[in-house]
């Protein structure tokens, strides 16, 4: 067999060898665990809450729909420390940003009802 050949071989062998056992990205945020029409406040047609594991810390995203347009919460935490929380709201007659206050007893209850729809294997990770 021509050496030309086996050496060519051999090399695209390598290479695809490499490419699909190259690492992941590890630091990538990954979903934990979706649910979709919980009951949570405020109120809405349908939502959708999401637990996302990130570098440092995880993250509630919990989105509503009204018949106006919709709103996303993120609550960023670690452990059971709430570490930070707004909104974005998006509909006909408002777009805005509120910034929650995470020592208010209100926000912090609304914040562990989100956390008892994940399961507890899952939130331990989040420490």
């Amino acid at each position: 067999m021509n050496p030309k050949i086996v050496l060519s071989t051999v090399l695209i062998a390598f290479s695809l060898t490499a490419c699909s056992t190259a690492p992941t990205n590890l630091n990538a945020p990954t979903v934990l665990e979706q649910h979709k029409n919980i009951s949570a406040e405020p109120a809405t047609k349908h939502n959708l809450a999401r637990l996302i594991k990130q570098k440092d810390n995880c993250l509630i995203e919990f989105t509503g729909n009204f018949e106006t347009g919709k709103a996303t919460e993120y609550w960023i935490f670690n452990g059971d420390q709430l570490i930070s929380a707004f909104s974005n709201v998006k509909a006909d007659v408002e777009n805005t940003q509120t910034v929650f206050d995470v020592q208010s007893p209100e926000k912090i209850k609304n914040f562990n009802s989100l956390k008892n729809n994940f399961k507890t294997s899952n939130l331990e990770k989040c420490n």
